[in-house]
């Protein structure tokens, strides 16, 4: 007599427990995919920065020069040599005019009457400073050693240097070089040259590398930074004897 209804089963508006479970683990998996993709590619990139040894920088004035990753204290060997030559040639290369002038160099004046020429003065800058130091010791025995004659233009003088040994590292940071040369006096006008020889065993160590100068900065800053820019100053100075 009655009808039976039918009666639709209503739609499933919240997923079961059995539908979650595997888009959780689809996701999962595609997330795990991306980060180990991820994970590669960020890995190739920092090999690839472990084996560039050297790379090309380019300073703000134009100039590229090339560069490595190295201990702070490491000194590449032609450098150590090349302070030594500046040395050298600034305290004992005398023309008797201020460098890049045409001026006559009066020298410069280092207490009790005494002077050195203006190129001297700006190498001892490259001799350790201070209590523990003896640049001011150095510039002394300069002085005794540099003729009047030379601020009058009457007297120069040139360092030969003969040989210039690789740099031995004598602890961290440390290296001895040893060097023959010979200083030659010219007498002017016509007096008899003098040779004078000058081996020397050369310390030097590592020290802070300074910043560049700034652009408004001094005549002075810019000639120390030049002078300094290796991060080396010498520490001891002996004689050498020659095998």
């Amino acid at each position: 007599m009655f009808k039976s209804l039918n009666r639709t089963k209503p739609a499933k508006i919240l997923l079961d427990s059995k539908d979650i479970l595997p888009l959780c683990f689809v996701g999962l998996t595609a997330f795990s995919c991306l980060s180990f993709l991820l994970i590669l590619f960020v890995g190739f990139k920092v090999n690839q920065l472990a084996a560039r040894k050297t790379t090309f920088v380019q300073m703000i004035d134009g100039k590229t020069v090339l560069v490595s990753e190295q201990d702070y204290l490491y000194r590449q060997p032609e450098v150590i040599r090349e302070v030594v030559r500046q040395w050298v040639d600034l305290t004992f290369n005398w023309d008797g005019v201020i460098p890049g002038t045409k001026e006559l160099d009066k020298g410069r004046n280092i207490g009790n009457g005494k002077r050195v020429t203006t190129n001297a003065y700006f190498g001892s800058f490259l001799i350790q400073p201070g209590p523990q130091g003896f640049r001011q010791a150095a510039l002394q025995s300069l002085a005794e050693i540099t003729p009047s004659r030379v601020f009058s233009g009457q007297v120069r003088s040139k360092m030969v240097i003969s040989y210039l040994s690789a740099p031995r590292q004598t602890r961290i940071g440390e290296w001895e070089v040893d060097m023959v040369a010979t200083r030659v006096l010219v007498n002017l006008p016509g007096g008899a040259d003098e040779e004078i020889p000058f081996n020397r065993t050369i310390t030097l160590q590592a020290v802070d590398i300074p910043s560049p100068p700034t652009s408004d900065a001094s005549a002075l800053e810019q000639q120390l930074y030049q002078i300094r820019k290796a991060g080396l100053e010498i520490t001891k100075i002996t004689e050498f004897t020659p095998n």
